[in-house]
């Protein structure tokens, strides 16, 4: 239980730190590309893609503007090396996963038998989690991308009350099928902080790992699930 509070009292000291920077008698709306107005989550969804860095619109003497813009190349690729640096998670990667036999919510069974020659993508997460949230629109268009190929499989573990789960549900979109997350599983991945994502190879061992987010993590999850499928092709 340390490791959840660690991560709500990080994400809660990084808004604090925000909400003190913008408290200077301005009203702060938040933007998104097209300068549609949005809540604090899903403006900080898009600064963690890596490819947007805030930019503060001050022209109007009663309002502060927060608004993305593109960052360079150059600056995309140090973010995400810094973010592969600091947050792979080194003590599961080269592991095989333990065995599992879990049930959705929506009552969709995942086997870890069935599941053999597949590659699987993994995230942990808890209701109330605000890093856990801010990947979620990223992770969305990841499942996306890859819902007609039939050699990858989605799957979420939520350290969260079924009950939590559904009504979160309502209000905010994850596409990854959900499954609570037991006590056993959590001691078997080894989970420290959330969110965690994995990749796991089609023989069912660990190829990546993160823990935590940073940013441009989802693109660096991504590079590993296409790697993962690459290298699956060629040993068949």
């Amino acid at each position: 239980m340390v490791s959840l509070n660690k991560t709500v009292l990080l994400f809660a000291a990084l808004l604090l730190s925000f909400t003190a920077a913008f408290s200077q008698k301005k009203k702060v709306i938040y933007q998104d590309t097209l300068q549609n107005n949005i809540d604090f989550i899903e403006s900080i969804s898009i600064i963690y893609t890596g490819r947007y860095k805030w930019f503060f619109d001050e022209h109007d003497p009663k309002t502060r503007f927060v608004k993305p813009i593109a960052t360079t190349k150059s600056e995309f690729d140090s973010l995400v090396n810094e973010t592969e640096q600091k947050f792979t998670k080194h003590d599961i990667i080269g592991k095989t996963i333990q065995d599992f036999d879990v049930v959705d919510i929506d009552g969709r069974r995942y086997n870890s038998t069935d599941l053999k020659g597949k590659v699987l993508v993994f995230n942990f997460w808890f209701v109330g989690c605000g890093p856990c949230e801010v990947e979620m629109p990223e992770l969305n268009q990841l499942m996306e991308r890859y819902k007609n190929n039939d050699n990858v499989v989605f799957l979420s573990f939520a350290k969260s009350p079924e009950t939590k789960v559904r009504k979160f549900l309502t209000k905010k979109e994850f596409k990854y099928p959900v499954t609570i997350l037991t006590k056993d599983q959590f001691d078997a991945y080894k989970l420290g902080s959330f969110p965690t994502n994995a990749i796991i190879d089609k023989q069912g061992v660990c190829t990546f790992a993160s823990s935590g987010i940073g940013i441009g993590g989802v693109h660096i999850l991504r590079k590993y699930l296409k790697k993962a499928l690459s290298e699956s092709s060629e040993k068949l």
